[in-house]
């Protein structure tokens, strides 16, 4: 399947530029007038109030307020985020095609809804995707809960995990990110995720190509999209027969672009064929100096 990554905060900018999503894998060529789009390159931006006045690369679309939205002349590449009382006010305006819809997960404090009501719209709704979060510590536990919940009553809309992260640095956000988006995803739920970055300060723009590199990796580790070549190594121990980093980085730099391939680098005959399992070809250490080489489970050559 393919696993949507959204963007958010582009609405703290004044303005956005072409060069602004260089950052998240579009590339804008002024002589040829076209884009290249990357591997990496993030589906959605939410940018809450900020339009666009450029033509978008064809695979990006925006998600806007819904006030915002409903303003727009041109709604063929923006699409309405609602809260659960705007959606089931059935006076709101629409997207024909797309309506992303926030959904709390069982956050204390919360406002109550009919949330009877609003299962069953969403449930006759093909236009819905589903934005879940929760403001409590514990939000994985919360979110899955409600994932378990819309499976039971057979709920298929897609859904999207939103994670907003506000740690003091992007290492402890990277992290936070991970466990509250990549835990979901290694259990099968989530069609998408969407990361935030809300810092204390709130005139700090976010590094938005780091963010994007974070969402891609949790996704290419969680195995739910791969984007780029996959590389496993060990830690190195005692037992391992070549000098693990310098190796390591010589496959990488031969290999980096095989997208989709597994490839192991492991440091010992030992743990190396056991920890490398899953990987597409293997390059384990097999004596001082030596190496065999694998695809899949199969040694291709020795020594």
């Amino acid at each position: 399947k393919h696993v949507t990554v959204v963007i958010s905060d582009f609405h703290k900018k004044d303005r956005i530029t072409r060069n602004d999503l260089r950052d998240i894998g579009y590339r804008y060529n002024a002589t040829t007038d076209k884009w290249n789009i990357s591997d990496m390159a993030a589906d959605f931006i939410f940018s809450g109030n900020n339009q666009i006045d450029f033509a978008l690369p064809g695979t990006l679309k925006l998600i806007f307020n819904y006030d915002f939205w409903k303003e727009s002349s041109d709604k063929s590449k923006c699409f309405p985020i609602l809260d659960e009382g705007q959606y089931l006010d059935d006076s709101t305006e629409k997207s024909s095609s797309i309506n992303f819809v926030m959904l709390d997960c069982y956050s204390k404090n919360y406002p109550a809804f009919d949330k009877e009501k609003f299962f069953e719209k969403i449930k006759n709704d093909a236009t819905a995707v589903l934005c879940l979060s929760s403001e409590n510590n514990n939000a994985v536990q919360s979110i899955r809960r409600m994932f378990v919940e819309l499976n039971e009553i057979e709920i298929k809309n897609p859904a999207i995990i939103i994670c907003d992260s506000n740690k003091d640095t992007m290492d402890e956000s990277l992290i936070h990110y991970a466990i509250e988006t990549g835990a979901l995803l290694i259990d099968g739920f989530g069609n998408g995720i969407c990361l935030g970055d809300h810092y204390a300060d709130k005139n700090k723009i976010p590094d938005y190509k780091l963010l994007n590199s974070i969402a891609f990796g949790i996704l290419q580790a969680s195995r739910t999209r791969i984007s780029k070549t996959e590389f496993i190594s060990c830690p190195s121990c005692g037992r391992t027969l070549f000098d693990l980093q310098e190796t390591t980085a010589k496959v990488r730099a031969v290999t980096y672009h095989l997208k989709g391939l597994k490839i192991a680098i492991m440091g010992c005959i030992v743990n190396g064929p056991g920890e490398m399992a899953d990987a597409d070809f293997g390059y384990v250490g097999s004596g001082p100096g030596k190496i065999t080489l694998y695809k899949g489970k199969e040694v291709v050559k020795r020594n």
